[in-house]
């Protein structure tokens, strides 16, 4: 009875076994998501993780967990009848169209939503590295006196390898990202790589899609799981090296469903690629499954040989030849500054360790992040979709690589700081929208829809989809814009061209982030980390006879050449 009167009112999508139950595990995760972030606001500040990182998930994905709830009720109200095939088909037949629209609505965000800013130190390493590259040189070069003013100590030897004796600066990440950002550097127009990485991630996933289910609508759904999530906006908007490692284990992918020597070997060219974007671990966990699998088949070794040939060349020259050379230079400069730098078989063994109650921690934040920053439970139904098609080869590694790379980052002892969504599962993050829109394909490209429930349950999800795509992203838009903003209000008051800018890193949040220079110091204004008015003036006596005191503020202080004082 209370089926029959629900679908007499409109509302016959959630009179199904399958919607219900969707629905219902869907909003609880949810609530439990909120409830959870509510009682850590209620705390303040959990100090066993990364202040950023937590700020973010109680603050800003508290807000998100209310709209995903809201998103999940508002696509109970769309009718079941309303199947959205045409749209899955229209998307699974014009991928292209669909890539180009997103990169263009990405490329106005990230100058509208994100400033052309790259707001975290992770995101202006490589950019950077990218302007040094884009002048035809392999590091940047400053006053070895002013490396302390000009970069906080606590970024030295971590973000940038520098040498006190030479005046050498470099980014510490290994450069392969840098470098596809270098041509965008030199065009200035360094916020338009990301945009157009991911919107040629949009196409590869059809691709994938294609190729896994061979089914257009199932492809068309991949698409929209994809581009109406705003893990993908978010983060093709900003300047991180996340975009480019999805892109790249995407293609990598591709490559090896149907493995022969020659793919496997430009499959390796990828790899090589996304070894060497920022650092390997990424990638090594992602590709792990599928050398496994390719070693394994009949006459696996030729294939294995020729991926191996690929990785070769680039990881040698970009991997291990750059960590040796940025080394070199960070032990060139110890002993100045910052202190001598630990042996390079120290820094290797840094990178993994048994995971303690903080990393479990923040390793749980990232399960949840993964939740609220894709189509609301895409999730969930990543996991459906991947146990009905667990008899296939290709569904296997995908779910696999994604589950290797959640698990393996329980072993990495840092929890991302800042970032949008789960960054240190983006690399794999490709599995969400194959597994999801696995949850309907068709086990035969001739079969018809006989499922009724499902297909009321696929309604309701595209729902999800199209809500999150607006509303969702809508919220996202803000909340970066928002964050950004407050960023750069923190800068002092500028004084237009010739003007060296103190920094008060203790005024603010994460203030420090915002001392960054040209790596030649070839624009009008540096900004210098203020210590305290004695020493900055010192500084200017010493280094900028000609500048005068202008303003000065609780943010910092700023000098000006040739003006008088206030």
């Amino acid at each position: 009875m209370m089926e029959r009167a629900l679908s007499q009112v409109g509302l016959p999508v959630v009179r199904f076994a399958a919607s219900r139950v969707f629905f219902l595990v869907c909003a609880a995760v949810s609530i439990a998501i909120l409830e959870w972030a509510q009682q850590l606001r209620a705390l303040g500040h959990v100090h066993l993780v990364t202040r950023i990182y937590v700020d973010l998930f109680i603050y800003y994905d508290y807000y998100a967990a209310i709209g995903t709830l809201l998103i999940l009720v508002g696509a109970i109200f769309v009718p079941s009848r309303v199947s959205f095939r045409g749209l899955l088909r229209w998307l699974g037949e014009h991928p292209g169209t669909v890539a180009c629209l997103s990169g263009i609505v990405m490329a106005a965000g990230a100058l509208a939503v994100y400033h052309d800013h790259p707001l975290s130190m992770d995101e202006y390493a490589a950019y950077f590295q990218s302007r040094i590259f884009a002048a035809g040189h392999l590091t940047g070069h400053w006053p070895p006196a002013l490396i302390d003013w000009l970069l906080p100590e606590q970024f030295q030897n971590y973000f940038f390898d520098v040498s006190h004796s030479s005046g050498d600066v470099v980014s510490s990440y290994w450069p392969s990202f840098a470098l596809l950002l270098t041509p965008f550097t030199a065009l200035r127009i360094p916020w338009a790589c990301n945009p157009v990485i991911s919107a040629l991630t949009l196409l590869v996933i059809h691709r994938l899609a294609l190729r896994i289910f061979a089914d257009v609508e199932t492809a068309g759904l991949a698409v929209l799981l994809t581009a109406a999530s705003p893990e993908l906006f978010i983060n093709g908007i900003s300047y991180y090296s996340m975009p480019a490692h999805l892109l790249a284990n995407c293609v990598f992918a591709l490559l090896l469903l149907q493995p022969t020597p020659r793919r496997a070997l430009l499959a390796g060219v990828v790899g090589s690629i996304a070894l060497s974007l920022h650092n390997p671990v990424p990638h090594m966990l992602f590709a792990a499954p599928w050398i496994v699998w390719v070693a394994t088949r009949p006459r696996g070794l030729r294939v294995l040989a020729g991926l191996l040939v690929g990785y070769a060349p680039l990881c040698l020259l970009l991997g291990l030849g750059w960590f040796w050379f940025a080394t070199h230079l960070m032990h060139d400069g110890a002993g100045a500054g910052a202190g001598a730098p630990a042996s390079s078989l120290e820094h290797i063994g840094s990178v993994f360790a048994f995971p303690g109650t903080p990393i479990l921690l923040a390793r749980l934040m990232g399960a949840a992040k993964i939740w609220l920053w894709s189509v609301p439970g895409l999730l969930a139904l990543s996991i459906v979709g991947g146990w009905r098609w667990r008899h296939k080869a290709s569904v296997r590694l995908v779910a696999l690589s994604a589950v290797i790379t959640f698990v393996g980052y329980l072993f990495v002892p840092m929890d991302q700081g800042h970032g949008w969504g789960y960054r240190y599962f983006h690399t794999a993050w490709l599995a969400l929208p194959l597994l999801g829109a696995a949850a309907f394909a068709r086990s035969k490209p001739a079969a018809q829809d006989t499922d009724v429930a499902q297909s009321g349950l696929r309604t309701y999800v595209v729902a999800c989809a199209l809500l999150s795509l607006t509303a969702g992203m809508a919220l996202r838009a803000v909340q970066v814009d928002s964050f950004i903003s407050d960023d750069l209000r923190q800068m002092p008051a500028s004084a237009g061209s010739s003007s060296v800018v103190f920094i008060n890193a203790a005024s603010g949040y994460y203030a420090e982030d915002l001392v960054r220079n040209d790596p030649f110091l070839r624009t009008s204004t540096l900004r210098l980390l203020s210590r305290s008015g004695k020493a900055n003036a010192e500084l200017m006596a010493k280094f900028f006879p000609g500048y005068r005191l202008v303003h000065a503020d609780a943010h910092g202080e700023v000098w000006s050449a040739g003006a008088p004082a206030d």
